[in-house]
């Protein structure tokens, strides 16, 4: 079966570009996003991954991104058929406040927090850099 995949528009709005095949699914191929979006000054607000309408993206990339007005990088986070998803110690969502500063990192397998060696699955930084406070999880347990 051939799925085409085509560009869909919405003229109330020109900060938006959806890409979607024939059944109305969210799909774009060839490492490109399906959804982005700009905020009136032209700087790129967010951008989606998807594939068969779910959010996708292999190959440590994020198939979610997001930027402040300033151009700044707010957040990214890595799905894997719509779970979020990312393995190698690395975080599958982390956000960081405008100031440049992390603001948390959640690490994630199959959609539940999952991160081994006594290391925290969730951590969470206030705006000055100082850490609030982190929780342990393996396979979406909470560990004490």
């Amino acid at each position: 079966m051939i799925t085409l995949q085509f560009k869909t528009t919405n003229s109330s709005s020109r900060t938006n570009s959806d890409w979607k095949t024939t059944n109305n699914q969210y799909h774009r191929l060839h490492g490109k996003p399906a959804r982005q979006g700009w905020y009136e000054s032209g700087q790129k607000n967010y951008e989606e991954y998807y594939e068969n309408n779910q959010l996708h993206r292999l190959h440590g990339k994020p198939a979610y991104q997001a930027w402040y007005q300033n151009g700044q990088k707010s957040c990214e986070e890595y799905y894997e058929n719509s779970l979020q998803h990312r393995l190698n110690g690395k975080p599958a969502s982390q956000a960081w406040y405008q100031n440049g500063q992390k603001n948390y990192e959640e690490y994630y397998e199959n959609n539940q927090f999952h991160r081994l060696n006594g290391k925290p699955a969730w951590q969470h930084w206030y705006s000055n850099g100082q850490k609030q406070y982190e929780e342990y999880y393996e396979y979406g347990e909470f560990i004490k």
